[in-house]
């Protein structure tokens, strides 16, 4: 009965121990790192400076100041701002990067490596015959641009010898409107004289 009690006793004050334990133990936070100080004073020195992430436990706190007394896993101690600590372990960072997570690919064989060959060449000759296409386009392009040009040059020359035939009409209708005109002055000036004339020349007989 004595010896029940007694275990009883030994596994209830090593569950509290390791309940106090887990109370007691802290990690440097996501704003560290943070200075491991021999003590609160100015001329207190740093002995290292603690990593987020590292684990530490407390052996005393004090509130009034904001600072703790830790103790690391190596066995040193000191004393850092409690407000560097935090209760909660750090996530582990997860690896992002694909090619450190992603299986190494096996080998090519021969057959794999012949078919991929076999499918660059094809992709080579399907862009030679695109850039063929490209290059036969162009010439054609360039040749339209050039008839056009000439077609558009003969227009021109064709409405420039139009219109000189257009004026040359003009000039030579108004040069005949002119003699027209000069003729039926010529005649209105003339023609009342020989009346007179002849009828002077009748008188006389």
């Amino acid at each position: 009965m004595v010896i029940l009690r007694f275990l009883l006793f030994t596994l209830a004050l090593t569950i509290l121990q390791a309940a106090q334990a887990e109370t007691e133990t802290f990690y440097i936070g996501a704003n560290g790192p943070a200075e491991l100080r021999t003590g609160l004073a100015k001329k207190d020195k740093t002995i290292k400076s603690l990593e987020s992430g590292t684990a530490v436990k407390v052996l005393k706190l004090n509130s009034r100041l904001g600072y703790a007394r830790v103790e690391l896993g190596s066995g040193e101690t000191g004393w850092i701002a409690s407000r560097l600590m935090t209760s909660e372990a750090p996530v582990p960072k997860l690896d992002t990067d694909p090619a450190a997570t992603a299986p190494e690919a096996p080998p090519k064989t021969a057959p794999q490596l012949q078919a991929e060959v076999n499918q660059l060449q094809t992709e080579l000759i399907a862009v030679r015959q695109a850039s063929a296409n490209v290059l036969r386009i162009q010439a054609e392009r360039d040749q339209l641009q050039e008839s056009v040009i000439s077609q558009r040059k003969e227009l021109e020359t064709a409405l420039r010898d139009k219109n000189a035939m257009t004026d040359d009409q003009k000039q030579a209708w108004f040069l005949i409107g002119g003699g027209v005109l000069l003729a039926g002055i010529l005649l209105g000036v003339f023609l009342p004289r020989l009346s007179v004339r002849r009828r002077s020349q009748w008188n006389s007989f």
